[in-house]
């Protein structure tokens, strides 16, 4: 009975946020990338423009064999000629088959072989570095992720201490997160019935 009641709870906090997300954000907050670092905003879905984009310093989780990233490759995002030492206020988690493909080439080089590298990020400068516009959720209740969060922070120092993880082409919805609050509702209810039931 505790387990079903805990699922009740879980599934109208998941559901309710989610409808609460989808209600407040009908359409995506349009700011520039030096906007938002001077005033955050307080949009979920945002469209940031003029930002830019360092691959040099994506962070990521590996697969096993260690050889290529596993899920979602994190990408700090600053201002299109913004001073690189300023602090960073948003992470971009994306899955861009490019960026990935970049990874892979770059994993692929042998660490040993300084000369190659720095060959390497010459001729692939633009790919390392360029500027793009960006659109997506901002992380946060159950779908913000603490731990990943954490390690962020401790792999850049540059983290501003409000940082936030913007989720690269996700967005609201209302029918899946109605269904989950819908159910949330009528398992609540039905334990409530059955607990009344008893004690009858």
């Amino acid at each position: 009975m505790k387990l079903a009641f805990l699922l009740a709870i879980a599934l109208l906090w998941a559901g309710g946020q989610g409808v609460y997300e989808g209600v407040t954000n009908r359409a995506p907050q349009t700011i520039s990338c030096a906007e938002a670092n001077k005033t955050p905003p307080s949009a979920s879905w945002l469209h940031l423009t003029g930002c830019r984009i360092s691959v040099i310093e994506a962070a990521y989780s590996t697969t096993r064999s260690g050889d290529e990233p596993s899920g979602d490759i994190y990408l700090p995002l600053s201002s299109a000629g913004e001073d690189e030492s300023k602090t960073v206020r948003f992470v971009l988690a994306t899955r861009d088959p490019a960026v990935l493909s970049l990874i892979k080439e770059m994993s692929a080089l042998d660490a040993k072989n300084e000369g190659a590298f720095f060959s390497f990020l010459g001729k692939n400068a633009k790919r390392m570095i360029y500027d793009k516009d960006v659109t997506g959720m901002v992380q946060s209740g159950n779908n913000k992720k603490d731990k990943v969060q954490e390690k962020l922070r401790e792999l850049n120092k540059d983290l501003a201490a409000d940082f936030v993880v913007i989720e690269e082409g996700r967005e609201p919805g209302l029918v899946w997160p109605a269904v989950l609050l819908t159910g949330g509702i009528a398992l609540f209810l039905f334990l409530s019935v059955r607990i009344a039931g008893k004690k009858a």
